[in-house]
């Protein structure tokens, strides 16, 4: 058995590094390493370069996205024929001991392709956790979060069947990529592994949390009114790319209701003095309505 992971950066070096230092230690596992620096600095590179192995660094000088950078990562890992790959978010930490968690379910179970574990976050003074995704062209807030305390009481525990597991944390066999294919670097970021995990559904694959096993997502920074932005812009466009690949007899009905969801949050973002994100989220409408994906950063930069 043998397991690579594949990590992003986009200017965010220090949680990166804080990565990379924290796998190096995974002494039994002892899994390969990809690096993706999507478009950073001269800086950032040589910091990287400084870190890293040569055949462990893959650089990009354009911003790819999240599925683009992944799917560079994914291309160089797939050449070595590992029997797993892990998309790992710069911002998340889990043990190896997890990780190992959750190989075993992989390595004892067939039917199991795709698997992520429980994802933690504060919000507040709360602390909530993720435990995977519904499908985005039907539902708003897709993520689905609990309590702690109500993990073990979920249906199925300590396995629960899900439409999407989180790219925070995204474990699956080598053989679904072969299989399924890479990411589609249309929805550039947000959207990517729902869009796999559906694609991969169609073949068998069907995608699983395990409530047993934990990972955490660093959400202490505080989001730039930029990345709001972008957020809000590319996961309401990026609904209606998901309409028309996944539920192309419902596009006008489905359509219809997304073309009302964004036209609340832009009243909302008006009446909150937040302008930018109301052009950003009438340029998702207009974008979605006629099919225009892929990166579109610069309308906001």
């Amino acid at each position: 058995m043998s397991l690579t992971v594949v990590l992003v950066n986009w200017r965010n070096e220090q949680q990166t590094l804080r990565c990379v230092r924290a796998i190096n230690g995974w002494r039994t596992l002892a899994p390969k390493l990809v690096v993706v620096d999507n478009q950073s600095t001269e800086a950032t590179r040589q910091c990287l370069k400084a870190a890293l192995a040569s055949d462990q660094l893959v650089s990009s000088p354009v911003n790819l996205g999240y599925g683009g950078g992944n799917n560079l990562g994914i291309r160089r890992a797939l050449e070595d024929t590992p029997t797993y790959l892990l998309l790992l978010n710069s911002d998340a930490a889990i043990t190896e001991a997890a990780v190992s968690g959750l190989l075993g379910r992989l390595a004892g179970d067939a039917n199991i392709s795709i698997i992520g574990p429980v994802i933690s976050e504060r919000a507040g003074r709360q602390t909530q956790c993720l435990v995977g995704g519904r499908d985005i062209a039907l539902h708003p807030l897709t993520r689905i979060a609990v309590s702690p305390g109500a993990l073990s009481a979920l249906p199925g525990y300590p396995l629960q069947p899900v439409d999407y597991v989180p790219g925070t944390v995204f474990l699956a066999r080598r053989t679904v990529f072969e299989q399924v294919g890479l990411l589609d670097e249309q929805y550039f970021f947000s959207g990517e592994i729902a869009d796999f995990c559906r694609r991969a559904k169609a073949y068998g694959h069907d995608a699983f949390v395990a409530l047993d096993v934990l990972a955490e997502h660093d959400t202490g920074h505080a989001p730039s009114r930029l990345r709001d932005t972008l957020y809000a812009y590319y996961s309401l466009r990026n609904r209606y790319l998901f309409v028309r690949k996944h539920h192309g007899s419902e596009t006008a009905r489905l359509f219809a209701y997304w073309t009302g969801v964004g036209s609340q949050q832009i009243a909302r973002s008006l009446m909150r003095g937040n302008a930018s994100r109301a052009r950003a989220l009438s340029l998702a409408l207009a974008h979605g309505l006629t099919n225009r994906y892929g990166n579109q950063n610069a309308k906001f930069l």
